[in-house]
């Protein structure tokens, strides 16, 4: 029989977590296990083991940090960059600034390379793109002669003008394949074919940083899979919020840096058609950290340029704003105030209520010490919680701030939901966003802890806790279509009369380029689409926005009408230019929203426990979610599920909705 189970695996900074979804049997299973920091994916290997489904595995999709451990952590590859003469600095000097204007004494990011690992050619191409020096061949083999006695094995090269035409940066890598072997050449044109000598450079040499660490990654996680005779490819989740091949994945590793996150915004797209609820507002929070997306009109959106590890990428990625705070966010004394975050205690040891050694408080040891936490049904019973651990750790915050445990817990709560709304204002009010039109989807190990004292925050009166909350960006991924994005630099002023044939030469390019791509994935001519978009300003301004081409021949309309959406006016008088072009080549595989069937785990049997919920201690409910099916549950109630816990509080009630969804709603002041 040819293996049927789909598996997807979402590896988080503190758990990894697996979904099975078996269509045969009409059944999804859940699955977490520690994550394993030193070698991420022991803990993927060893989940899938305790399943014992390997061999049964058709399709398998993962959500890799290899990458983006890797620039967090300063730990990937030494490189070389190699630039044009006379702008060995631009990676130095960045955007030039001051990022923090009430700093007087800032801090410059330092980039991923070494200055004495920068080299200059006396290359030259025009902004026009006309060639007008080669590399020497002499200055090339001298380059090659310094890699080699630095044993500099990744370089990094980006060309003045390469993306208008990439023929020097592709003479080099020639030229060094012959000098030096065993190097991996990045070229800036491939990466991130487009204007901004700085943008592009950065996204180089992050590429090139991580490149080879993602790519031992993936090699010795087929290796294993293969081992143990699984015979599904390995798919890899994208930042984008496609997937593509473990092989693909090697020319552009930099597209896995928001792998994760990634699969969670997908789900939340899904859930935004499943329960025709065309605006979300979402919120995943971890064991590390928070992360805010929004679904508008149904599509998730998607930026051109992401900020991280304090280095610029050029690159479609989906739009987030990440903070600090997730349930093992470590809280502190810091100038006789609460803080909490960026800092956590991760899976080993994990918060003190783990009983792992951890000694300093986290949020998810405030929640436990606040009562919203069964201790002995942790993970579905197969963790038991230390209240203890977690009262003394508070204690010890509390006698630096001179509060007892209870109200350190309670604060502790307070600063990391008035983060996650902070965050939330930050990315809705960046696009004119009234959050009073949106429902919040809260998700994640901890996010629906947090659900309903967010809406209250912000004036939300519905929160979405999904089926599989505590695995949602896993789930996500077995939604996710295979997806590539390309690109090419595209100038002009929209509406003049050459405009729309020069457009539509060079949108048939970037077709034929989707096409190949789709081809080496093997996705039938039937299940493609292609989604072509430009990024497009008024003349004089600097920063654009990507406007979705339906019809190319509107272009110049469709731009003032997305302006208008973003900021609230327009100019039909202006003159508007061209930036770039943009086409997502997109070969569907995702199935259909409809399996999201019961996990099948055991049901605790309810009881009723001391909360303490806005400074007052109630009675509440500790009820298991598929008791939702009888009936709706009123706040004061903990539900409970094995991957996640939901606080209902006083005034609001949870009912089972669409898609085994749990909608809370508050019912009286």
């Amino acid at each position: 029989m040819k293996p049927g189970l789909r598996v997807a695996v979402d590896i988080g900074g503190t758990f990894t977590d697996i979904v099975v979804q078996d269509r045969a049997q009409g059944r999804t299973s859940l699955h977490k296990v520690p994550s394993t920091p030193a070698d991420p994916s022991h803990g993927m290997l060893r989940g899938l083991d305790e399943l014992g489904i390997i061999g049964n595995v058709g399709f398998l999709v993962h959500g890799t940090t290899a990458g983006l451990n890797a620039l967090l952590s300063r730990t990937g590859e030494r490189i070389a960059l190699v630039t044009t003469a006379g702008f060995e600095d631009v990676a130095l000097l960045g955007r030039g600034g001051n990022r923090d204007i009430w700093n007087l004494d800032p801090v410059r990011v330092d980039p991923l390379v070494d200055r004495s690992d920068v080299f200059g050619i006396a290359e030259r191409t025009r902004h026009d793109g006309v060639v007008e020096s080669a590399p020497p061949t002499a200055d090339v083999a001298a380059l090659a002669a310094e890699l080699r006695a630095g044993g500099i094995t990744s370089v990094a090269v980006s060309f003045l003008h390469a993306h208008q035409n990439p023929a020097n940066e592709l003479a080099l890598r020639e030229q060094l394949a012959e000098l030096l072997p065993e190097a991996s050449v990045v070229l800036s044109h491939q990466v991130a074919p487009e204007q901004g000598e700085f943008e592009r450079t950065s996204t180089t040499l992050a590429t090139s940083y991580v490149a080879r660490t993602v790519e031992r990654y993936l090699a010795t996680l087929e290796r294993e899979l293969a081992a143990r005779q699984c015979a599904a490819p390995l798919q890899v989740m994208r930042s984008s919020g496609g997937i593509c091949s473990a092989e693909l994945v090697n020319h552009q590793p930099i597209q896995t840096i928001l792998s994760g996150p990634a699969g969670g915004v997908v789900a939340v797209e899904t859930l935004a058609w499943a329960l025709d609820r065309p605006n979300l507002i979402a919120i995943d929070m971890g064991g590390t950290s928070s992360d805010v997306s929004l679904v508008v009109d149904g599509r998730m959106t998607l930026a051109t340029e992401s900020e991280i590890g304090e280095q610029i990428m050029r690159m479609p990625v989906v739009e987030l704003h990440t903070i600090g705070a997730g349930g093992g966010s470590l809280a502190r004394s810091e100038a006789g105030g609460l803080r909490v975050g960026p800092k956590s205690a991760g899976s080993e040891p994990g918060p003190a209520c783990y009983g792992r050694g951890g000694t300093e408080p986290t949020v998810t040891d405030a929640q436990a010490l606040l009562g919203r936490i069964n201790p002995d049904w942790f993970l579905g019973g197969r963790m038991a919680l230390d209240l203890e651990a977690a009262r003394r750790a508070m204690q010890r915050l509390g006698d630096e701030l001179g509060m007892d445990p209870i109200a350190v817990a309670e604060g502790i709560v307070a600063v990391a939901t008035s983060m996650m709304a902070n965050a939330i204002r930050t990315l809705t009010m960046r696009r004119g966003i009234d959050v009073r039109d949106f429902s919040l989807v809260a998700f994640g190990g901890a996010g629906p802890l947090h659900g309903a004292a967010l809406a209250e925050e912000l004036g939300l009166g519905e929160v979405v806790v999904p089926f599989a909350t505590g695995v949602l960006s896993a789930w996500g991924m077995l939604h996710a279509d295979v997806r590539h994005d390309v690109s090419a630099p595209f100038t002009g002023i929209a509406g003049e009369r050459a405009a729309p044939e020069r457009l539509e030469s060079v949108a048939a390019e970037l077709r034929s380029r989707g096409e190949a791509l789709l081809d080496a994935e093997g996705v039938p001519v039937a299940d493609r689409s292609f989604e072509l978009s430009a990024d497009m300003r008024y003349v004089g301004q600097e920063h654009t926005i990507t406007v979705a081409l339906s019809e190319t021949a509107r272009a110049l309309t469709l731009f003032h009408a997305a302006y208008r959406r973003q900021y609230g006016h327009a100019m039909p008088a202006a003159p508007v230019e061209y930036v770039n072009l943009r086409l997502a080549a997109i070969g569907a595989v995702a199935a259909p929203p409809g399996d999201a069937a019961e996990s099948g785990e055991a049901a605790i049997a309810e009881s009723s426990r001391s909360v303490r919920i806005d400074g007052a201690d109630h009675e509440a409910r500790f009820i298991h979610r598929s008791a939702l099916r009888n009936a709706p549950i009123d706040g004061p109630a903990v539900i409970l599920e094995a991957g996640s816990t939901t606080l209902v509080p006083p005034g609001w009630r949870a009912e089972s909705g669409q898609l085994n969804t749990m909608l809370l709603r508050k019912v009286r002041a």
